[in-house]
């Protein structure tokens, strides 16, 4: 039998260094409060999103920028894979958490550990259907996955897809998708005890549901609309108003859809909020809605969840197995059947103020089980169980396959 070299793990006493592309509201939560648990830094990939709006922000207390004003897909894989490893030595990460197997800087950050023995921990919150998924593509995926030695996923969708990509279920925590539950709480308990007078300031009716996300395909919110649209004929006068969050390029059409006969006046755009004004809009709202047709996971279910609300969720949302339960805090909404969304709408409004509110108390009680602290702990199970592993080199073939991967994610970053 021939040996199988081994790379002799790191003995670092060096932190636990969490990457991701940019440490927006989401991962600042969660980062402080592996902070607060075990010794950690984290590495930003990129000062710029050209996905999310959020507002500029210095990186938090012991996280370093890899770029300042370029993404890390438009820079040259070769390029990249230097400036990775200069950030990582500096650091000397005892393991490295490192976000997804597709795009450019993780892969660079994988290589990077796989040649100088660093345990690495996987966080994904992707699952089978928020993508197609072809033959070739997933063997090439299930290549990549099997190179990390543990995994934190959001729940059990994700771990699923996982396992059928071959890695092994012991190494799998749960827990990834997390917001600052406490923020919301707390800015939807403000916003309600001054309800009429931020109503007004707001512009804000009286009874309403809350959608916010992107204006895009997936988000499926024309045939929110559409489902609306049968609601308020279906129950008239005792109809709530529709507040959708966000912006993005179907913004003209959506408002245009919103304009018709029937419609005009009662569904409100009040564009893309920062994080500090989310929880007013939604401790001001009856109930939530997210009707995808695609969502890896949707953080806006938990930040409505925190919030105490009734959320209407699609059932292709990774989060709705593990969050939404239907009849008890919420409803499961087919986001292909505009009347089915629509009698889920109703029954919200019919449902009355006593049961409503007691499905907001059931909302919050499970999403306490997502909070960031709950991501922490299976941060730090998910390296205890990487620790011990033996390090590996890449073979040739693996370490051409995952640059052959650098190399093309820049033109699928483009294409979507």
């Amino acid at each position: 039998m021939v040996p199988v070299a081994v790379v002799r793990r790191r003995d670092s006493r060096g932190p636990v260094v969490l990457l991701w592309h940019r440490f927006g509201p989401y991962h600042r939560a969660r980062y402080a409060a592996v902070r607060a648990l075990i010794p950690a830094a984290g590495l930003e990939f990129s000062g710029v999103d050209p996905v999310y709006a959020w507002r500029a922000e210095a990186p938090p207390p012991g996280v370093s920028r890899l770029l300042k004003d370029r993404h890390s897909q438009e820079v040259p894989p070769a390029q990249l894979r230097v400036r990775m490893a200069e950030a990582l030595e500096g650091i000397a990460p005892a393991a490295l958490a490192i976000p997804g197997w597709s795009d450019r800087a993780p892969l660079a950050a994988l290589e990077w550990a796989k040649d100088h023995g660093v345990p690495t921990v996987l966080m994904s919150p992707s699952q089978r259907d928020d993508a197609p998924r072809g033959r070739l593509k997933e063997w090439v995926k299930g290549r990549l996955v099997r190179l990390f030695d543990a995994a934190l996923v959001g729940g059990g969708p994700q771990e699923r897809y996982l396992r059928e990509l071959g890695f092994p279920g012991g190494r799998i925590a749960r827990g990834y998708n997390a917001v600052d539950n406490r923020h919301f709480a707390a800015g939807a308990a403000r916003a309600r005890a001054q309800a009429p007078a931020l109503r007004r300031r707001l512009g804000l009716p009286r009874d309403y549901f809350l959608a916010t996300a992107r204006f895009v395909p997936k988000k499926n919110l024309e045939a929110l609309l559409e489902a609306y649209a049968r609601y308020r004929r279906g129950l008239g006068r005792r109809a709530w108003a529709l507040v959708v969050l966000g912006d993005g390029p179907l913004r003209a059409r959506l408002e245009a859809l919103a304009a018709a006969p029937g419609l005009a006046g009662s569904v409100l755009f009040p564009g893309f909020r920062q994080y500090p004004e989310l929880p007013a809009y939604y401790g001001l709202a009856r109930a939530f809605v997210l009707p995808s047709l695609v969502e890896q996971w949707g953080l806006a279910v938990n930040e409505a969840m925190a919030a105490s609300l009734p959320v209407l969720v699609s059932s292709r949302c990774g989060c709705a197995e593990d969050l939404v339960g239907d009849g008890a805090n919420g409803w499961l909404l087919d986001p292909r059947d505009p009347a089915q969304m629509a009698r889920r709408m109703e029954r919200a409004t019919l449902a009355g103020a006593a049961a409503l509110r007691g499905m907001g108390r059931e909302s919050f009680e499970r999403v306490g089980r997502h909070s960031p602290e709950a991501f922490a702990g299976s941060l730090a199970r998910a390296v205890e169980w990487a620790r011990p592993l033996p390090g590996r080199p890449l073979d040739p073939f693996t370490r051409l396959l995952l640059r052959r991967v650098m190399a093309s994610s820049q033109a699928e970053r483009q294409e979507a």
